[in-house]
């Protein structure tokens, strides 16, 4: 609806609703000085509140001449998440509520803004069901400037589409007018005196036509107007060749989109290329079986990104299900300029809703390396990463510049957490609503390629981790055919459940048996592979990919499932038709039956083994064998080949640090697994025997570093601290170069890779023994708070070599009992290996070591940096200047003298460039010791 009369200055706030009427206000033309009554009908929008029977409360705010957008509420009222008494609604019955209240007091309005209207969704207690416009979007009101005005109250559709002869009842109101009058396309149908007007029009001619409301005074006049457009017939025709469903690039001028769209009526593809017009040119075809609809649209400019909707059956406003990108108003303005630069707008006041985006003639990315072979999959070691709480830039130039680091790590495989567009921006990504379309927060396609590109330079594979067992109600498969009773898919929907087969689900479950599905699933599959080159899959909540209704019954849902082993070689089959040696990783938890037959024919399974290992580092491994890591080999589960993915942490698992300093074993006081040296010590333990067992590796981001804030800070999926500061601590980087040191040893030895191994890691003190043709390896560790001797059953008689501390034994008796301290470990082998080259463990920095008193002034500072220190004797030393992503920005060697000693930087990197603001570190380091303190360059 549209307003002449200057009512509405700025073209983004004039509302394009589709939707019937959601809210209505008492009275009809409220000011921003005025009382007004707000009546919400849950039923209407997406219904999500309708026959809801708890307290439902008003989530509200102004749209005032300071928004920058829609999504800019100002001064809003209502605290999420609470029983707010102060926009507690009222029921009225009938699914309706209205709150009452005087717009200045209320808003806390100054008066000198201008209001343009009051913004609104509506929610239960804690916000876990919010009810908004049936598109997703937020629900407005108009606030009108006091004095003459006038509004079409209904129909609230515009613009409206009905079948030639219908009749349309147009309700209109007017405030301080003379006459009020109607016309439909310029001719008068109505007049009258009075304040309201009720009249029927009949649709008739072809096309669109505009119904202009009219209220005048003695002195102007103004109007509102809406318009219907008619419906033409529908052409039938075959979707041209070779054409798949969603976008389909012609040339540079052309587009021909494809909907599967069964039992609906009529499709339009509206957009920027029509002025968001429904018209004929953009009426969409239907093909012979009646539930795919097409469209050629020409006339494009080339490169020009164009943003579009399809309108069904003339009140459903949906984004493409296959777009590459979208416009998402409430969520769009608070991505840095810097990880997505130059973002197009969106079309404010034009639509409402999530949009997608088509562009031709896109510039191609020149790929580096096009033919990447992924690592042998018994020698992945995988990296899980969230970008968000990876670095606090959050976006994929960051881990571009961190790849460095986790290239030293011995990572060769990087396994990012769903980076398909989910709701909100920030969010684990299982939330997901859009799979093909990267989620902008992250930074750009481009930006995306190049990350891939880089990674495999490094001989980085990149495992994508998708959601596809289930969508969330933002996605267009949910929206277009949707029960908002229910608040649930409809029967009829050809892709959802409409209710989810097993206790588990989150969101929408997939009908995985559906054909609808499988061309889907098909095609994003493809997406990801041919667009970014990415190299596999993990798939989340694999379980849940079942037709088999197991709800109510958790223990029939992990049985041996035939139709699910059929769903998964289904998908198998269809991605390695896409790329023969993807890699397919099932988190799916699952009887050992099912697992072990989808291992034998090719899948990657997760091994969790969080609880055992977590068992270990707090010390209470014990003789009750739940510290027992047998689970973590694929022999000890029979199966045929290394397919066992094992970690000790992952995202959805406690961290094992914060475990160890709060619960860990404390009853030897020499040995307290509470104290953080004592901690990080015992999670080298972990790792020695998590990389030596054969078989793939994941661990989690910062595991490294022992990062030690609990899963649950702020809430589970809340913003974790980025603690790249770990990095510089001496015995947190000793974790890392342990965690490096035996990832080469895993990818470099064929001992790591055999077959032909035992283990005895049931209880506390454990022992591994791996067997090859070229060299023997034996693992021992001792996981109690005490001194423990372990059989180390060498494999024979002679010279053994232990890997960290370089040491030789000449062993006589292969049982002869070896003596380990609390949280030891070894590894031994019968060919003398290369020193790993690992920094000494320090207890205490500012004791007994080479250099005291260390400190940099100016801190902060633009201009360079002095850096003090008292060293015990003369040397030469490496001073290093270390980002906050762990690089290193400038190495110098310095002489000291016994005594004082100054040393001045000047802010620069090797190569004379000035350094970019942020935090970093000096660190100066003397053979294996080594100090570092933080400061700040503005």
């Amino acid at each position: 609806m549209m307003r002449s009369a200057g009512i509405f200055t700025l073209c983004f706030f004039i509302s394009n609703c589709i939707t019937a009427q959601v809210i209505s206000t008492e009275p009809v033309f409220p000011t921003a000085t005025t009382d007004v009554t707000i009546i919400f009908d849950a039923a209407q929008g997406n219904a999500a509140l309708a026959g809801y029977t708890g307290d439902v409360f008003a989530h509200t705010g102004v749209i005032t001449d300071a928004s920058t957008s829609p999504s800019d509420w100002k001064n809003v009222q209502g605290v999420w998440g609470t029983a707010d008494p102060e926009v507690l609604m009222t029921s009225l019955g009938d699914d309706k509520y209205s709150i009452a209240y005087n717009i200045t007091d209320f808003y806390g309005l100054s008066g000198t803004e201008i209001v343009y209207q009051m913004a609104f969704v509506f929610r239960n207690a804690d916000g876990s069901i919010v009810g908004r416009e049936a598109d997703g979007s937020d629900i407005y009101a108009d606030v009108y400037e006091a004095g003459l005005n006038v509004t079409i109250i209904s129909p609230s559709v515009s613009p409206l589409i009905v079948d030639v002869g219908e009749i349309i009842t147009v309700n209109a109101a007017s405030a301080y007018a003379d006459t009020l009058k109607l016309f439909v396309d310029g001719v008068l149908e109505a007049y009258t005196l009075d304040s309201v007007m009720s009249f029927p029009i009949t649709a008739t001619g072809t096309g669109s036509h505009l119904i202009v409301a009219t209220a005048k005074d003695a002195v102007m006049s103004v109007s509102d107007s809406i318009s219907y457009f008619i419906i033409p017939p529908v052409t039938v025709a075959d979707v041209p060749p070779g054409m798949l469903q969603g976008i389909n690039y012609i040339n540079d001028t052309s587009v021909l989109l494809v909907l599967y769209a069964p039992f609906k009526e009529n499709v339009f593809a509206i957009g920027d290329y029509s002025n968001w017009d429904v018209n004929e040119a953009n009426f969409m075809n239907i093909a012979p079986d009646g539930k795919t609809y097409w469209k050629i649209i020409t006339g494009l400019e080339a490169g020009k990104e164009y943003a579009f909707q399809y309108l069904i059956d003339g009140t459903l406003k949906v984004a493409d299900p296959l777009t590459e990108k979208v416009l998402d108003p409430s969520n769009d303005p608070f991505i840095p300029a810097a990880t997505y630069p130059d973002l197009m707008v969106y079309p404010n006041g034009k639509t409402t809703g999530v949009v997608s985006v088509f562009q031709t003639a896109q510039e191609p990315y020149e790929w580096i390396v096009d033919d990447f072979i992924p690592p042998a999959t018994t020698d992945l070691v995988i990296y899980e990463l969230l970008v968000r709480d990876f670095s606090a830039a959050r976006n994929y130039q960051t881990l571009i510049d961190t790849l460095d680091y986790l290239e030293t790590l011995g990572i060769n495989a990087i396994e990012l957490m769903p980076v398909m567009e989910f709701e909100g921006n920030e969010s684990w990504g299982y939330n997901p609503s859009f799979f093909t379309a990267l989620d902008k927060y992250y930074g750009t396609k481009e930006k995306f390629k190049e990350f891939v590109d880089a990674c495999h330079q490094r001989g980085m594979a990149v495992i994508l981790d998708i959601a596809l067992n289930h969508a969330f109600s933002q996605c267009p498969l949910a929206q277009m055919w949707w029960d908002p009773v229910l608040f649930a898919p409809s029967p009829e929907n050809p892709y959802l459940n409409q209710v989810a087969k097993h206790d588990y689900n989150v969101g929408y479950d997939f009908n995985h048996e559906s054909d609808a599905t499988k061309k889907f699933r098909t095609l994003a599959f493809r997406y990801w592979i041919e667009e970014y080159n990415v190299d596999g899959y993990r798939f989340d909540l694999s379980k849940g990919y079942t037709q088999n209704n197991t709800l109510g019954d958790v223990g029939a849902w992990g049985a041996y499932d035939a139709s699910r082993i059929a769903i998964w070689y289904d998908i198998q089959d269809s991605i390695q038709l896409i790329k023969d040696n993807a890699i397919l990783i099932l988190e799916h938890f699952a009887n050992n039956d099912e697992e072990k037959e989808l291992a034998n024919n090719g899948f990657l399974l997760w091994g969790n083994s969080n609880y055992n290992f977590n068992e270990c580092t707090m010390g209470w491994a014990g003789t009750g064998g739940n510290g027992s890591l047998s689970w973590a080999s694929y022999l000890s589960r029979g199966w045929n080949d290394p397919h066992v993915v094992t970690y000790a942490e992952s995202h959805d698992e406690e961290r094992l640090m914060f475990k160890n300093l709060t619960f860990g074993n404390s009853s030897n006081p020499d040995h307290n697994a509470k104290d953080l040296n004592i901690a990080l010590l015992r999670m080298e333990t972990a790792a020695a025997f998590l990389f030596t067992i054969p078989g793939p590796k994941m661990i989690w981001q910062f595991g490294e570093l022992g990062y030690d804030i609990s899963i649950d800070y702020g809430c589970r999926v809340c913003n974790k601290p980025v603690l790249w500061n770990y990095f510089t601590e001496p015995n947190r980087y000793h974790v890392y170069q342990v965690y490096s040191a035996l990832a080469k040893l895993k990818t470099t030895y064929d001992v790591f890779r055999t077959t032909d191994f035992s283990m005895d890691v049931t209880y506390a003190v454990k022992r591994i023994n791996l067997n090859d043709d070229e060299m023997n390896a034996t693992v021992v560790g001792n996981f109690e708070v005490n001194t423990a001797s372990v059989d180390p059953n060498f494999q024979h008689n002679g010279w053994w070599y232990e890997y960290f501390s370089n040491d030789s034994i000449n062993v006589t008796d292969v049982h002869g009992l070896i003596s380990l301290e609390a949280g030891a470990y070894r590894i031994y082998t019968d060919v003398r290996l290369a020193d790993p080259d690992i920094d000494t463990l320090i207890e205490n920095i500012n004791a007994g070591i080479f250099i005291q008193n260390i400190s940099v002034y100016p801190n902060p500072s633009a201009s360079g940096f002095m850096v003090q220190f008292e060293s015990f004797t003369t040397h030469v030393s490496d001073m290093e200047i270390i980002n906050a992503f762990g690089q290193n920005v400038y190495t110098n060697k310095i002489r000291s003298d016994a005594g004082a000693n100054s040393i001045f930087w000047d802010g620069k990197n090797q190569s004379g460039i000035p350094v970019q603001p942020g935090m970093y570190f000096c660190r100066i380091k003397n053979g294996n010791e080594f100090v570092t303190l933080k400061f700040i360059v503005q």
